[in-house]
């Protein structure tokens, strides 16, 4: 069935997952938790701008230790609101598989925040007039993307990690540094590590 997931913004924002870092045995990671930093996350700029560098020391170190088409199940969040035909273009160039989109709306009058998660359909990387169809019975108009849940090549990462449209390239809820049974069972995004657009917003991070 086609839907669309619809999170109004208000209070809370999602943040990332923990990770592991390249253990050989299964048992020796630990389990996928999306909530385990989200106050590391939420204590302000300085605190994102070291969860950034972290994750930037885990990609540095996949690039010189694994192999450059091995995969990774990431969550990219973007450094601005995203239009259609940059999305198009970033899949194109990057041969990313995408299986979420995550964007923003923002309702009429009230202006409150809303994001909202679109999932490809039927070779399309989602169904547009299911998108049109839900902003109209919410009032809301379209803002941007805002982040990605993909699988990606290692190799595809690295050249990714230098485009000025990305933010971060986030690996943590990927199975070669935890145990993510949700999204093992699924093979889908299920399971994924929240983006951090939100509170790139509330820092004032974005580009421009």
């Amino acid at each position: 069935m086609k839907k669309i997931i619809i999170v109004l913004i208000i209070l809370v924002s999602l943040t990332l997952g923990t990770f592991g870092f390249l253990k050989a045995s299964s048992q020796d990671k630990p389990f996928f938790d999306m909530f385990s930093i989200a106050r590391e996350i939420s204590q302000g700029k300085d605190s994102i701008l070291s969860y950034k560098n972290k994750v930037e020391k885990v990609l540095d170190k996949i690039e010189v230790e694994i192999p450059k088409e091995e995969k990774y199940f990431v969550t990219i969040t973007f450094s601005k609101f995203v239009t259609d035909e940059e999305l198009k273009k970033l899949v194109k160039e990057y041969n990313i598989e995408i299986l979420a989109i995550e964007g923003r709306s923002i309702e009429k009058g009230t202006n409150l925040k809303g994001t909202f998660f679109v999932t490809p359909e039927n070779g399309m990387l989602y169904d547009k007039k299911l998108l049109l169809d839900m902003l109209q019975r919410n009032n809301a108009e379209f803002k941007g993307f805002i982040a990605i849940v993909v699988n990606i090549q290692n190799k595809d990462i690295q050249k990714l990690r230098n485009n000025k449209i990305v933010f971060l390239i986030d690996p943590s809820a990927d199975t070669h540094f935890v145990r993510n049974p949700k999204h093992e069972k699924t093979n889908s995004w299920d399971g994924y590590a929240p983006s951090l657009f939100s509170e790139l917003e509330k820092n004032k991070l974005l580009n421009p």
